[in-house]
């Protein structure tokens, strides 16, 4: 009997929870603001916030802060754009970019690399693109025709005619803003 190996618990640092927290909160204050549009998606900061929480956290801490979040909102609390709260925002034509948020958040944190030298900022640059605009968008796309009953096409051109260089303008100042953050982090960590 002594034989069998038990899985080790897993346990979240005083340090690691300290960072899901505060990136939360960073993502509660940002996401409201928002600038309403005669389509039905207003232009957010959330965006950015998600890609910046992904970029700066360790995977499971970026899907632990963006779970956070959204539960927060769908409980109630005004944290979704415009300041929306409660379960209907998630069934709302904006909703399926309350999702593809959780997954950006943590493909964006897996794929980024380390962010240092030359290579590893174009690195974290193409990965906050390449892999974080899709992973909002396609959720974005999906959940939009659910709503509205548009074809694929007309949701497409709708979402992405007047946001995709938006979010790609995000995404590139997330990322950028990411590297001092990180390099700043490190020395804090090893002061730990």
């Amino acid at each position: 009997m002594n034989d069998i190996k038990t899985k080790p618990k897993m346990r979240l640092s005083v340090y690691s929870t300290a960072r899901i927290a505060v990136c939360a909160a960073l993502l509660c204050v940002l996401s409201p603001l928002a600038i309403p549009l005669p389509i039905l998606v207003p232009i957010t900061l959330q965006v950015f916030a998600v890609i910046l929480v992904a970029l700066v956290l360790d995977p499971l801490e970026a899907l632990i802060a963006q779970a956070l979040y959204t539960l927060l909102g769908c409980v109630g609390l005004p944290v979704f754009s415009g300041g929306k709260g409660g379960f209907g925002a998630v069934l709302s034509p904006t909703g399926g970019f309350i999702v593809g948020f959780i997954l950006a958040s943590f493909l964006v944190s897996l794929l980024k690399g380390s962010g240092k030298g030359r290579r590893g900022v174009v690195r974290t640059a193409a990965v906050a693109v390449l892999v974080g605009v899709p992973a909002v968008y396609i959720p974005g796309i999906v959940g939009f025709i659910m709503y509205t009953g548009k074809d694929i096409l007309t949701a497409a051109v709708t979402l992405t005619s007047t946001f995709i260089l938006i979010d790609v303008a995000k995404c590139l100042a997330a990322a950028a803003i990411s590297i001092p953050i990180n390099a700043a982090l490190a020395k804090l960590g090893k002061g730990r």
